[in-house]
């Protein structure tokens, strides 16, 4: 009975939504060219989330005619609302190639409201195809323009897309700090569904934290609002989340109640991602109560509608559950069979997300030169604005003010000069994005050749453990030294396999636990063949503690960057000395080496980017500016002594 009452609802909520487009529909019949497509336009946005198939059809009727037109802003404004379709059916491949194309002429167009949504819904689609950091990178700079163009409609949309980003690498306060700032500006300016999806965004942030009554709270305000506002889609989100907080204080029930209610809303709109969602939640009931031929039914429903979509998280989730089950049923078979196909994915989707951020370097790359070639264009316009304001002048007023105007063009003329500067200033500055970029794809690409080096490692490890096993009670004194001399080899890559994954982690975030001297050790390691029967390295390390507070992957490189730096002084053998010390609120680390030296009139000028004293294709002279940099953004301070044939000393001062 139950049941009934809320597909009646549904029903009437959806007969609800389709009248309110009637109208529009009826009026787009009657209009012609523009206003036909801005009609258009509006039914799609109003069906799009409940009723993806027909939003479609008005998407493309909008396109054709626009194209018909030749109106580059119709065209790109229609291009992202199928993009915005192609969302929420979740075929966010297509969906991606749709916005890059309307970003695109949004670009040649100059129109920065168009250029904004397009960075904004790219950052979004990056977001769910796994790319967290251009996700972050692409929604800042939409928040950026719409700030700086003083445009507050979508700056809420915007502000949550941020926080979910925080909310998926698990920094919950920083996500929850945009969610509620998405929350505000919806108050204000933008209507109660983007202040409900801010709602249950805030809710999500509690619960995964633990605070299961704020989460609560949050969840039951947003399924309020969701049947206030005849909101189906976030409605539904808000049910699931009352669910899963009475999972964890244990009302099945009442879990299941809500999960129930969950998939009918879910099912009246043919929300993929919401099905999915409640099956999988339905499948971790049902394994928690022993019901295992309840959690295989529901997870082959979950899996059905998450393979209809790109939820690969899901996807994942649904492979490891199905190998938990099995694992109770005693079905190794089948246990094994589903791991190995967790694994696949999981290493399937990482080569995805390494080679769509590798990708996306030459569009980032171009991005910045249009950035570049627009702010010289506004320069010259506004310069070219005030040059026709002083003839005009000069040509009305009289004689006496002519001493006035020539005071005004001298000042013209610094304004001209300083914005020469600036222009120049912009072109260095898109020397360092450019390089920057090619440093996140390197720290990628570490990141993939650890991966991919690790899994042999751990193969051929287990291999000698086996033969090892198989062996017990030979006395064979040479075969076990074999065997000894295998598992140094496997436990030394495996170390340098472990150092590099430090030099890929990248981020804002200076506030992690760091121990100096594993850092020092590990770039040693990574330097070790280059060292080696040449270079003899002494360390001496305070007793006193090692850790202090910062960004663990920025001081893996500023270490190697000045090791290195050592390394390559020593021309012949050597000798590098490290010396770490506490001293007043500060680490002292102290990297001396007895190499070539640095001359005087070099000494100041090792810290400007670009400087450097190698030959041609060997040095970009960004090594020690980016080191200097790094160790500034820790509020730490670098001194440098040198003497010409005698050796260098490097001081750095982190504070603690």
């Amino acid at each position: 009975m139950k049941t009934i009452f809320y597909i009646a609802i549904l029903f009437l909520c959806s007969n609800n939504l389709i009248g309110q487009s009637d109208s529009l529909i009826n009026y787009s019949k009657e209009v012609e060219g523009k206003e036909k497509i801005d009609a258009l336009h509006q039914i799609v946005i109003d069906l799009w989330l409940n009723y993806p198939e027909r939003a479609m059809g008005y998407g493309e009727e909008a396109l054709s005619l626009a194209q018909e037109l030749d109106d580059s802003t119709l065209i790109s404004k229609s291009l992202r609302l199928i993009a915005g379709v192609y969302y929420y059916k979740g075929d966010f491949d297509l969906s991606l190639e749709y916005n890059k194309k309307a970003l695109a002429i949004a670009l040649e167009l100059k129109d920065s409201a168009l250029i904004n949504n397009g960075y904004n819904n790219i950052g979004l689609l990056n977001y769910n195809l796994g790319s967290y950091q251009t996700a972050l990178e692409y929604l800042l700079r939409s928040k950026e323009i719409k700030e700086k163009i003083g445009e507050t409609y979508g700056l809420s949309t915007t502000l949550n897309n941020i926080g979910l980003v925080f909310e998926r690498i698990q920094d919950y306060k920083t996500a929850r700090q945009y969610f509620r700032e998405a929350y505000d500006v919806a108050i204000e300016t933008e209507g109660l569904d983007n202040e409900l999806y801010s709602t249950n965004n805030i809710g999500i942030t509690f619960l995964r934290e633990g605070n299961l009554d704020e989460a609560l709270k949050y969840f039951r305000e947003g399924l309020s609002l969701g049947e206030e506002i005849e909101n189906i889609n976030w409605g539904a989100v808000s049910a699931r989340g009352i669910a899963e907080v009475l999972m964890q204080i244990e009302k099945v029930d009442s879990a299941v109640y809500y999960l129930n209610k969950s998939l009918e809303a879910s099912t009246s709109i043919d929300d993929k991602k919401g099905l999915a969602e409640a099956y999988f939640l339905l499948a971790k009931i049902a394994e928690d109560q022993g019901d295992h031929e309840g959690a295989l039914e529901n997870l082959k429903m979950c899996e059905d509608w998450a393979n209809q979509i790109q939820l690969w998280q899901q996807q994942l989730d649904v492979l490891k559950l199905y190998a938990s089950v099995y694992k109770s049923l005693n079905e190794q078979t089948l246990e094994n069979k589903y791991l190995n196909e967790y694994i696949h994915l999981r290493d399937s989707i990482f080569h995805d997300v390494v080679s769509r951020n590798l990708s996306l370097i030459p569009l980032k790359i171009k991005e910045e030169q249009d950035r570049l070639r627009l702010t010289e264009q506004q320069a010259q316009i506004r310069n070219q604005v005030i040059t026709n304001q002083l003839f005009t002048f000069i040509i009305i007023i009289t004689v006496p003010l002519l001493i006035v105007m020539i005071i005004l063009l001298r000042k013209n003329d610094k304004k001209n000069k300083e914005l020469q500067r600036n222009n120049e200033e912009l072109k260095q500055t898109q020397k360092l994005l450019i390089t920057s970029e090619k440093m996140a794809s390197l720290g990628v690409l570490a990141a993939g050749v650890g991966h991919e080096i690790n899994n042999p490692l751990n193969f051929i490890k287990n291999g000698i453990e086996a033969l090892s096993k198989k062996l017990e009670g030979n006395k064979d004194e040479e075969l076990q030294s074999y065997f000894k001399i295998v598992n140094e080899g496997v436990d030394r890559a495996t170390n340098i396999v472990k150092s590099l994954s430090h030099f890929s982690r990248r981020g804002p975030n200076t506030d992690e636990k760091c121990n100096i001297h594993e850092i020092i050790e590990n770039c040693l390691l990574i330097l070790h063949n280059k060292i080696r029967n040449r270079v003899r390295v002494l360390t001496n390390f305070t007793n006193q503690g090692s850790e202090l507070k910062g960004n663990e992957g920025r001081l893996h490189q500023a270490m190697m960057n000045i090791i290195a730096n050592a390394e390559q002084a020593i021309i012949d053998e050597g000798t590098i000395e490290i010396t770490t010390r506490k001293k007043d609120d500060f680490m002292e680390i102290w990297i001396e080496d007895d190499g070539e030296g640095i001359p005087e009139e070099n000494l100041m000028k090792i810290s400007d980017p670009f400087f450097t004293t190698k030959p041609p294709g060997e040095g970009t002279g960004l090594g020690l500016f980016i080191t200097f940099s790094i160790i500034e953004e820790h509020g730490g301070n670098i001194d440098v002594k040198s003497n010409p044939g005698q050796g260098t000393k490097f001081i750095i001062r982190l504070p603690l």
